[in-house]
């Protein structure tokens, strides 16, 4: 996936949830953040990071970028289900993909993809990593719990398919952040113990480009 040309700047604070302060050719600017987590480990004061200009609204950049000293990290959880779906169309994963729909509402949920009319696809974007282990959620997710739990209701009418996109190139497994949020954790391990496909992609992220480049294993939680 093309990013076209960033901005580099140095991250101040987050103001609330949707909008960051950062320093920008020594300029202050607010700018978006298009991510909802917490991301405590990585909006800290004073890291370099890099913005995408927005076509419109009124804030003239968004956050998309965060340098860490092992990865670049996207903190742009719009692109997984895109970033998935380039993949999947490349890897005929789940299978040869001839038609999908996005933003399925099924029951009362809205998922990612409906891939041929049958298989029901949820992407969830993970930006935490700890000890090499990617984990989600890095804050309390009702939401994604109930993701996890309405697939395997759905599962009598459509294939359910799970599959975590870890916008960052330094983790080596992943597995759910039990500590986190239990309910999501449990919602997790139902789904995995019904032998329901769990896939766990991570990227490879320069500049101008990001790119599914493996797979990662699930790792004991």
């Amino acid at each position: 996936m093309r990013v076209g040309n960033l901005k580099k700047a140095r991250f101040l604070e987050r103001l609330n949830r949707f909008v960051g302060l950062v320093e920008l050719n020594g300029s202050k600017e607010k700018v978006l953040i298009r991510n909802t987590g917490r991301m405590g480990e990585l909006l800290v004061s004073g890291r370099r990071v890099f913005l995408k200009e927005k076509a419109s609204g009124k804030l003239n950049y968004e956050l998309f970028y965060v340098e860490t000293d092992s990865s670049l990290v996207c903190v742009n959880s719009h692109i997984a289900p895109e970033l998935f779906l380039e993949w999947a169309k490349a890897s005929r994963y789940p299978e040869e993909i001839k038609s999908f729909k996005r933003e399925v509402t099924v029951g009362s949920s809205r998922f990612d993809l409906l891939i041929n009319g049958r298989w029901l696809v949820e992407v969830k974007s993970v930006n935490l990593v700890r000890e090499r282990v990617a984990m989600f959620p890095d804050a309390p997710t009702k939401r994604g719990a109930r993701h996890v739990k309405e697939l395997v209701e759905n599962s009598g009418e459509y294939k359910p398919l799970l599959i975590f996109v870890v916008l960052r190139q330094d983790a080596k497994g992943f597995k759910p952040n039990c500590s986190t949020d239990k309910e999501f954790c449990k919602e997790f391990h139902n789904y995995v113990s019904r032998g329901f496909p769990v896939k766990v992609l991570s990227c490879k992220l320069e500049l101008g480009n990001i790119i599914v480049s493996a797979e990662l294993p699930l790792a004991e939680s």
